[in-house]
C-alpha cells in the first residue's frame, strides 16, 4: 500500500480577528500517486483547504487548528520562507483563472525564467530550454516562437497549458488544480483534463482536483471528498461516491450529472 503523501488532520480554518469558523474539523487523506478531488459548491472551503496546505491563506484568514503533513513532515511548524520553497519544488497549483495568475507585464519566458532560476537556480540559457520542453510537454505548438508572447496572446485553453507548464517547472511531486477548466468551453475543458491525467501518469504525481462538478472528475479521481458549509460530509474511493453514496448532498451533486451516473460501475455511463 502506498504511503500517504498529504494528511489533513480536523484541519478548522476561520477569520483571525473573530474566530468565526469557515472551514470545521476537515481530516483526508491523500495517497501518494493518487487523484483525488475536493467536490463542493462554492464557499464549501474546498478551496481554502488547500490554500492553507499551500500557507497561501488570504490575510485575515488563518488555520485555527488541527495540522496539515506533506511526507510526514507539519507544513505548520515550518516558518514562511521554509512554507514559500515548499510551493513549486513540491506542491504546484493550477488556478482557476490563468489569466489572472500569469504577469500581464512579463513575456512567458521572463515568468518561467524567474521561477526557475530562483527555484532551481539555472542559468538564462538553461531556463530558456526548459521552458521550451515544459511548454512542449503540455502541447503548445512551437513552443520556441511563443517565448516571447505575453498572457493576452494565448487563447483560454493555450493560456491554461502555459500555466500548467509553469506549475510544473520545478518538478513538484504534488499538483493542485483549483478549478482549471472552469472558464473553459467544453472541448477545450476536456483536452486540459485529459492533459493533466496524462502528465499525472508520466510524472507519478499526486493530484488535487478542486472543483463543484463530480462530473469533471469522473474517470480521473480515485478518491473524492465532499464538502459542504466548510464540513466534510462524504469521504470515499470514486465508485463509492458515483455509485454507492451516503450522504444527501452528494446524491444532489450527482443529479447535477445524471447522464453520467445512471447504472452501475460497469454500465456505459461508468465508461464515460
Amino acid at each position: 500500500m502506498s504511503s500517504p503523501h498529504l494528511e489533513i488532520e480536523n484541519l478548522t480554518i476561520g477569520f483571525e480577528s473573530s474566530g468565526r469558523v469557515l472551514v470545521e474539523g476537515v481530516s483526508i487523506i491523500v495517497e501518494r500517486g493518487n487523484a483525488t478531488a475536493l467536490v463542493g459548491e462554492s464557499g464549501s472551503g474546498k478551496t481554502l483547504s488547500m490554500l492553507a496546505v499551500m500557507g497561501l491563506l488570504p490575510e485575515g484568514i488563518t488555520v485555527l487548528g488541527g495540522d496539515v503533513r506533506l511526507d510526514g513532515t507539519s507544513l505548520l511548524s515550518l516558518d514562511p520562507r521554509a512554507r514559500r520553497r515548499l510551493n513549486g519544488s513540491e506542491i504546484g497549483l493550477v488556478p482557476q483563472d490563468a489569466m489572472a495568475a500569469l504577469n500581464p507585464t512579463l513575456d512567458i519566458q521572463t515568468q518561467f525564467e524567474l521561477v526557475l532560476r530562483t527555484h532551481l537556480r539555472m542559468s538564462k540559457a538553461a531556463s530558456r530550454k526548459r521552458t521550451v520542453e515544459l511548454l512542449d510537454q503540455v502541447g503548445i505548438p512551437e513552443p520556441e516562437s511563443k517565448l516571447k508572447r505575453y498572457a493576452h496572446e494565448f487563447s483560454g485553453g493555450q493560456r491554461q497549458r502555459v500555466m500548467i507548464a509553469l506549475a510544473l517547472s520545478c518538478g513538484p511531486k504534488m499538483l493542485i488544480a483549483d478549478e482549471p477548466t472552469t472558464a473553459l468551453d467544453v472541448t477545450i475543458q476536456q483536452q486540459i483534463l485529459d492533459l493533466v491525467a496524462r502528465l499525472r501518469e508520466e510524472l507519478d504525481m499526486t493530484v488535487m482536483w478542486i472543483t463543484h462538478d463530480l462530473g469533471v472528475v469522473a474517470g480521473l479521481a480515485d478518491d473524492v471528498a465532499v464538502l459542504r458549509s466548510g464540513k466534510l460530509v462524504e469521504h470515499g474511493s470514486a465508485e463509492q461516491i458515483f455509485f454507492a453514496s451516503e450522504h444527501d448532498y452528494t446524491r444532489q451533486l450527482l443529479a447535477a450529472t445524471p447522464t453520467l451516473f445512471d447504472g452501475a460501475p460497469d454500465s456505459e455511463g461508468a465508461a464515460q
